[in-house]
């Protein structure tokens, strides 16, 4: 993988995956692990620019609510170059959700 100041870029777009909540919490309010959702937003950006950058969306679980956003850190390995993204969530309700990606255009201080 190229470094993240070749890749930055490519991967300062916005990027779109469709998922279902499969493996979700029975709550009112449908959730995914930051983990799984961490996947899906590499996913996305991979499908997207055709690199597979790497995410870290924190620990905890994530609502799927339509129009939340979820602030995700990401990178490429071996490289200690950070941006934040931001994934706006949105949800059918009935079980499937897309998440569109934008990755700031600058790097974390």
């Amino acid at each position: 993988m190229s470094r993240i100041t070749t890749a930055t870029a490519v991967f300062i777009t916005a990027a779109t995956m469709v998922v279902g909540v499969a493996g979700c919490s029975a709550e009112a309010t449908p959730t995914v692990s930051a983990d799984a959702f961490a996947t899906v937003v590499a996913d996305a950006l991979e499908e997207s620019v055709g690199q597979r950058p790497v995410v870290d969306c924190g620990d905890e679980a994530i609502g799927v609510v339509d129009g939340d956003e979820v602030h995700c850190d990401i990178g490429a390995a071996g490289d200690d170059t950070v941006y934040d993204s931001v994934s706006t969530i949105s949800a059918d309700g009935g079980g499937a959700y897309s998440v569109a990606v934008e990755v700031d255009q600058t790097p974390r201080s």
